[in-house]
């Protein structure tokens, strides 16, 4: 305790150096990534309504492990609440964070307003009785709280000060974009497989297309063909960015670790989703394939930061500025 109130008690006056706040980053992408995981978990053990109500568990208790269903949704719950204090206190770190800068407090910001807002979402995917459009808006909105701790990530790696100026050409940071966008579009994509097919949440839950009752008929064949589709146009996407950046020597340098982590990701995402496709959507490959899809998103924002970059040069920047 002594120890708690000293580390208080310097945090106050003299604030987190950037060294600490980095690793504070780095618990709070790993919550984020571990809560995307255990939601997922729930869905495909068909736990989405273990616990019927929201906030209590059900009618006579708060908590209830009494069923397995009950015991999986509960644990996630209670999960949640580590997240909280993960995300909050980056948060406060990027408040007391010296030196002190905007952009990380605008990112820890989105951070703390999403997560509450994950739990306003997760009581509505309970009131709709587990609605497929509810679990998507969940899943959404994790990625994006995934993607801001990413960036809070990459940026508190950066020199403090200066002026963010482009990394790349025009045309580069385009192509970029152009990938982030059909990301997205492939991401919101699986979540209407997911849906669709048999890993709905519960037995009897809505799906987007067909019913309960067929769930392996031909809606989930056509939509796994549509994703399917979206995702080798993506990696066309990354591997055309690939072939452009190859004799622009500062280009490519900023972007070969994240663009190759991307492609590789994107790979392995395509192999396990053709496997657990064939195998009858296992719960154990759909699991890493969720997985995937968040590291994936996190590949993207890395991707996404390295586009532009921090400097103190001033000859720099008026340079920099004629060639955009």
């Amino acid at each position: 305790m002594a120890r708690l109130k000293a580390l208080v008690r310097r945090v106050r006056t003299q604030g987190f150096t950037p060294r600490e706040f980095r690793s504070i980053c780095v618990a709070a992408l790993a919550l984020l990534s571990v809560i995307v995981v255990s939601g997922a978990a729930v869905r495909l053990t068909g736990s989405g309504l273990g616990c019927n109500d929201w906030p209590n568990c059900n009618n006579d208790s708060f908590v209830d492990l009494s069923t397995t269903h009950s015991a999986i949704e509960q644990i996630n719950r209670l999960f949640t609440f580590l997240v909280c204090i993960g995300v909050a206190l980056a948060a406060v770190a990027a408040w007391y964070r010296r030196p002190r800068r905007r952009d990380l407090l605008v990112l820890g910001l989105i951070m703390l307003l999403g997560v509450p807002a994950q739990g306003v979402v997760g009581a509505i995917v309970v009131w709709t009785k587990v609605h497929p459009a509810a679990v998507q808006l969940h899943f959404v909105l994790s990625m994006v709280l995934v993607w801001a701790a990413v960036v809070m990530l990459v940026r508190s790696g950066e020199s403090d000060g200066g002026h963010r100026i482009a990394a790349v050409v025009p045309r580069v940071r385009r192509r970029v974009r152009l990938l982030a966008v059909w990301t997205f579009v492939v991401v919101v994509a699986g979540t209407v497989v997911t849906g669709t097919g048999p890993h709905a949440g519960d037995a009897h839950a809505r799906r987007f297309f067909g019913t309960e009752t067929d769930i392996n008929g031909s809606a989930l064949k056509w939509v796994s063909r549509v994703h399917g589709t979206l995702v080798w146009i993506a990696v066309a996407i990354a591997l055309s960015l690939m072939w452009q950046v190859r004799r622009l020597r500062h280009d490519r340098k900023m972007l070969d670790a994240p663009l190759t982590a991307w492609i590789l990701t994107a790979l392995v995402q395509g192999a396990v989703g053709y496997v657990q496709y064939a195998a009858g959507l296992p719960v154990g490959l759909v699991l890493v394939h969720m997985a995937g899809a968040t590291t994936l998103v996190g590949c993207t924002a890395w991707l996404w930061c390295t586009t532009t970059r921090v400097t103190v040069n001033t000859d720099e920047l008026v340079t920099t500025s004629s060639a955009g």
